[in-house]
């Protein structure tokens, strides 16, 4: 009989840990997540560092989602259908020729300045 007491209290004790942890994984995403949420109000900063009201409330907000079982990937998504892009830090990746423009600008540039000393 007391065997099977110290196998419940271990199993008690052993779930106990795992919800902590668990609860502890789930604030550091968010905590993580609202690093990369730019605070519309302030310059600069993100809704983690940011004290104004609407950086509280859109926590608070994306708190009441996320603990509802919406993924991060659909809050960001929402958040930037409402907002715009300028709400991320992280903006999506098909500004790929937005970036390559100057590149492939600079490369016709060097090709001509080329071709014109080669006939000379």
């Amino acid at each position: 009989m007391k065997i099977l007491k110290s196998i419940y209290k271990l199993i008690f004790f052993i779930s106990v840990i795992f919800l902590s942890t668990a609860a502890i994984s789930s604030e550091n995403q968010l905590n993580d997540y609202y690093k990369t949420i730019r605070c519309l109000v302030c310059d600069g900063q993100s809704i983690q560092e940011s004290d104004t009201e609407f950086a509280i409330n859109l926590k608070e907000q994306i708190k009441k989602k996320y603990d509802n079982g919406i993924t991060l990937k659909e809050i960001n998504k929402e958040l930037v259908s409402i907002y715009g892009e300028k709400i991320s830090f992280t903006p999506s990746k098909n500004h790929i020729f937005l970036w390559m423009c100057p590149v492939i600008i600079l490369i016709i540039f060097i090709f001509f300045i080329r071709r014109k000393y080669k006939y000379r």
